[in-house]
């Protein structure tokens, strides 16, 4: 009875910690307990444990990963089990770590540093780089690229991915911090890993929706002046998924095709290209 209890208060402890879209939950066969994870999301999701689990008369047959990544779209993949050391005595999970869910793989660090990217506006258009990689008002520290364009510019995938996440409900912005979270983007997650994400854009400005799969060059977004914004642009950046958010996180260079398609580099700050291909 002792044991059957301590399998009970497990599964409530567990569907507290639950969150959207991920559950894990323990299912016990025979003499050992199995811990599952569901990831119901388009994209992968990495789950951080605060701490390891703490067990009674159990031993862990192989090391418990603080870190581990749900691949999308998964059922009953196996996070950890345990199996019995006396059947004479009580055994059962005292308690399981909390943890904290990110979008991607976090463990990841390589990437396809050779992709050669579509500049982000139509053909025929030459646009001006306002701010570069590591720029001096709001990139310290970040590679990311501002596109000078008009409200209401047609914005083009540079890369083909998924979208996993579109936000174009606000009609605000100013040039301080103040408006940060008012800002409207597009978020592409690509074959190598690395997210891309769109900002700034126009209210209810976005053509594509969240698990729809893009080609590169195919129209996404309309250009705005949305968020933390001291005039309309584009802000593009591509960076590899991580456990801090924002904040820290690994931002990374990406090449670009530039005039007819036959040249590629990285874009400068206060430079103008062109698109003719």
């Amino acid at each position: 009875m002792r044991n059957i209890f301590v399998f009970i208060l497990m599964i409530q402890t567990l569907a507290v910690m639950a969150q959207k879209n991920i559950k894990m939950y323990p299912e016990r066969n025979g003499d050992s307990i199995i811990y599952y994870a569901d990831n119901q999301e388009i994209y992968p999701v990495s789950l951080v444990f605060k701490g390891q689990p703490e067990i009674n008369n159990m031993k862990k047959p192989e090391i418990f990963k603080t870190t581990q990544v749900i691949p999308a779209k998964t059922t009953k993949m196996r996070v950890t089990y345990f199996v019995v050391n006396d059947k004479q005595k009580g055994w059962g999970v005292k308690k399981m770590p909390g943890y904290l869910s990110y979008i991607g793989d976090i463990t990841q660090k390589n990437y396809d540093t050779n992709y050669a990217y579509n500049l982000p506006f139509a053909k025929g258009k030459a646009i001006w780089i306002h701010q570069g990689y590591n720029g001096t008002f709001s990139h310290q520290n970040e590679n990311s690229l501002d596109f000078i364009m008009p409200e209401g510019t047609e914005i083009f995938a540079a890369r083909e991915g998924l979208i996993i996440d579109v936000v174009q409900n606000n009609n605000q912005g100013c040039p301080t911090k103040n408006c940060a979270s008012y800002g409207n983007y597009i978020s592409i997650l690509h074959p190598d890993g690395t997210i891309a994400q769109y900002y700034h854009l126009q209210q209810n400005g976005a053509q594509v929706k969240i698990g729809d799969t893009v080609t590169k060059g195919q129209l996404i977004a309309l250009s705005g002046n949305t968020g933390w914004s001291s005039g309309p642009h584009l802000h593009f950046v591509t960076y590899l998924p991580s456990a801090t958010g924002d904040k820290n996180r690994i931002t990374v260079k990406t090449l670009f095709k530039i005039g007819y398609g036959d040249k590629v580099e990285y874009l400068e700050e206060r430079k103008s290209y062109a698109r003719a291909y």
